[in-house]
């Protein structure tokens, strides 16, 4: 099955490969590195995602190429919360932190 095939996302413009979530990173507290990567890749049953993991999949989710109203239908969010995000690490990118 390829990679981000849930409700919502047009087949056509899917990447043809797996998108994967480094779990032997030092990790996040309360961070479910593989529940992130299922929803990324669209392994059902779809897990549910706190805020910061939900934030850590439409990071990956943009890097793909994903609009935001896309990662918005997948993450269970409005396409706002998504446009913010994305606001804010630019902004982190810009001050280097």
């Amino acid at each position: 099955m390829p990679a981000f095939h849930v409700k919502g996302i047009d087949p056509a413009r899917e990447p043809a490969r797996r998108v994967y979530v480094s779990t032997t990173a030092t990790g996040v507290p309360g961070v479910d590195y593989l529940a992130i990567e299922r929803v990324v890749n669209g392994d059902l049953p779809l897990p549910s995602l706190n805020e910061a993991e939900q934030k850590l999949a439409a990071r990956l989710m943009t890097r793909e190429g994903l609009g935001a109203e896309e990662i918005a239908e997948c993450l269970g969010v409005e396409p706002r919360t998504v446009t913010r995000w994305r606001a804010a690490w630019k902004k982190e990118e810009r001050e280097g932190s």
